[in-house]
């Protein structure tokens, strides 16, 4: 028997990504009945993408879970995570089981994880956890916030007397204001609270603390592992490699159209978005193009030309990504330097699933995959190059449609290195432990 556990996500939080595992240890282990505690709609969501990604997932039974996981970081959140994890492993040890799956972790429930198998109880119990985004925080001598993508005050130039005057004639705007003004007070006490419990419970330090080889940690990407050994001994943590899983779509189409389409897929940066398009706005171009926003964050393209939206504020079906994407040329990604040092980017997946090549500002996730050897797209190191090149693309698309078929060419071929099915023995690995 496989147990797995998701204990943090829910609706549609890495669906691709957590299927993906599931598929490969349904693969690894194909005579083993897996047993998944997550949230029931979640679970509802990954048999979908398994519906339309045609895979047949048998014996995957679900353990339904109720928890809240925005709310781990406070002492009601230590609590519920404490007993649903206790109730997790009583029922690992009734299963004659010892060892679980977790596909996300926090340093919250690792602290318990930890904490609960001092007891004779649980010693015995085996940790496999894939690593997030929250792995970011090793770098960081004090604690710091991850940065969340959005318009600060002030970039956009707002005309408040037409704000005022809109706001007035629609009651709903006039409601939401007057509720933002007033939980202001709660939202800061609220985060000022969790943040007394992130402060504590440090990701390095949780890992840290009380480590043996009953733990595991799976990195989704080599340059991840090779960036976090510069602050974490990975050996002796037994770090694992794993390249982030995705069941590829295979319904890819042949995309002819008469003028360049680009696409921002899933989640995006709606500040870069705003600076990239009025850098672009300033050109003066002579031939069609479009940008669609395939996302339910639409913010910082309001006002600007050629932009068309699938949805404003609304979360989007895998069904409804995917046929919008059809007939797109390129994805574009406008993280910077900055980001994905410690993660892997799921948007890179998705533009190998869908074979749409890539136009992106240089950062790590992106540099890695996006090999010089063996481009999948372009890479560009500032914004200014970014929208020169894109300026280009768009003026002599024509010229650049053979390019963009060698880089899907090579797409294909990369997709055969990183599919799950030919990295089983690493997942094996990853998920064995010594007696």
């Amino acid at each position: 028997m496989i147990v797995i556990c998701e204990l943090q996500c829910k609706g549609i939080s890495h669906e691709e990504v957590n299927s993906g595992f599931i598929y490969g240890l349904r693969l690894a282990y194909p005579n083993e009945k897996i047993i998944f505690f997550a949230d029931k709609n979640y679970f509802r969501n990954l048999k979908n993408i398994f519906k339309v990604s045609g895979v047949i997932i048998n014996d995957l039974i679900l353990s339904p879970i109720n928890f809240s996981g925005n709310k781990s970081y406070s002492l009601g959140g230590v609590i519920k995570n404490y007993l649903l994890i206790k109730d997790m492993f009583d029922k690992l040890i009734s299963f004659h089981e010892n060892k679980v799956f977790f596909l996300s972790m926090n340093p919250v429930i690792l602290y318990l994880v930890k904490k609960l198998k001092q007891q004779d109880k649980y010693k015995e119990i085996n940790c496999t956890f894939v690593l997030h985004g929250e792995l970011e925080d090793i770098a960081n001598k004090n604690y710091k916030e991850a940065y969340i993508p959005g318009i600060r005050r002030g970039m956009i130039k707002t005309d408040y007397k037409k704000s005022v005057i809109k706001g007035f004639r629609d009651p709903k705007l006039v409601l939401s204001f007057a509720i933002n003004r007033v939980t202001v007070p709660i939202r800061w006490l609220d985060l000022n609270y969790s943040l007394i419990f992130k402060k504590i419970f440090r990701v390095k330090k949780m890992m840290m603390w009380q480590h043996s080889n009953q733990y595991k940690y799976i990195s989704l990407s080599p340059h991840v592992t090779k960036n976090a050994s510069k602050y974490l001994n990975t050996k002796f943590l037994n770090f694992h490699t794993i390249i982030l899983p995705i069941i590829f779509n295979n319904s890819a189409s042949a995309v002819k159209n008469k003028f360049i389409k680009f696409a921002v897929f899933g989640y995006g940066d709606s500040a870069q978005m705003y600076r990239m398009l009025t850098l672009l706005s300033k050109k003066k171009l002579t031939r069609s193009y479009e940008i669609r926003i395939i996302s339910m964050d639409s913010r910082g393209t309001e006002g600007f030309a050629n932009i068309t939206w699938l949805s404003r504020g609304r979360v989007l079906s895998r069904r409804e990504m995917e046929d919008s994407a059809r007939d797109i040329d390129v994805f574009i990604n406008l993280y910077d330097r900055n980001r994905h040092r410690f993660g892997c980017s799921l948007s890179i997946f998705e533009s190998f699933s869908y074979l749409k090549p890539v136009l992106h500002l240089s950062n790590p996730g992106y540099d890695y995959f996006n090999k010089q050897t063996k481009p999948i797209g372009f890479r560009c190191e500032n914004m200014e190059s970014f929208v020169r090149k894109m300026v280009d693309m768009i003026e002599n698309f024509p010229e650049y449609k053979s390019k963009l078929a060698v880089f899907k060419k090579n797409m294909l071929e990369y997709r055969k290195e990183y599919n799950i099915k030919n990295n089983l023995t690493a997942l094996r690995d990853s998920f064995t432990f010594e007696n």
